[in-house]
């Protein structure tokens, strides 16, 4: 199985049409404003009822090592190891966008990093071309896509949901414009 790629979209997505696909059924999609949410106040939703939600992103190392944890992909269930510390987490995210991916149609998530967190990031991929990073919501493992290039603007998009509705959850959680 092919990693896939940390890809950049060509354009910026229209505003967040699932929040009335979903209200509708899916049926009639519309375009709405949403409601912008802070990660800072998704996470105190924790104490509302609602779940907490972590995101972190970790380098893949190719084999296992002194403290690197290996990790099975529960969708694949292909071994992978990573680090004892993730590189980037939630706090290193602004905000997300819903999208949907243009050939595929399947849900997306465009992040958008902090300043620190963009630096981080275009550090982290310069680095590391040629390499994997796994994308782990809440402790499993969604995505272990191929850096291809060093990623500068700040931007990523995490593909791997198993529908809508997953991909949809973790925007709200983590705040979304």
């Amino acid at each position: 199985m092919q990693p896939r790629e940390i890809a950049r979209p060509a354009t910026r997505p229209r505003c967040s049409r699932w929040e009335v696909g979903l209200a509708l059924a899916l049926v009639l999609l519309a375009a709405c404003a949403p409601v912008p949410i802070s990660p800072e106040a998704a996470r105190r939703t924790a104490g509302s009822g609602r779940a907490p939600v972590s995101i972190e992103f970790y380098l893949v190392h190719e084999a296992p090592g002194e403290n690197v944890v290996e990790r099975r992909m529960e969708r694949t269930g292909e071994i992978v190891f990573l680090g004892p510390s993730p590189d980037l987490t939630e706090r290193d995210i602004a905000w997300v966008e819903m999208q949907s991916e243009r050939i595929s149609g399947r849900p997306s998530l465009l992040v958008h990093f902090t300043p620190v967190g963009a630096d981080k990031f275009a550090v982290l991929t310069r680095q590391n071309v040629g390499r994997r990073l796994a994308i782990v919501v809440n402790g499993t493992i969604i995505s272990t896509p191929l850096i291809r290039a060093e990623i500068r603007d700040g931007r990523a998009t995490i593909q791997g949901f198993r529908s809508a509705t997953e991909a949809q959850a973790l925007a709200a959680a983590l705040g979304r414009r």
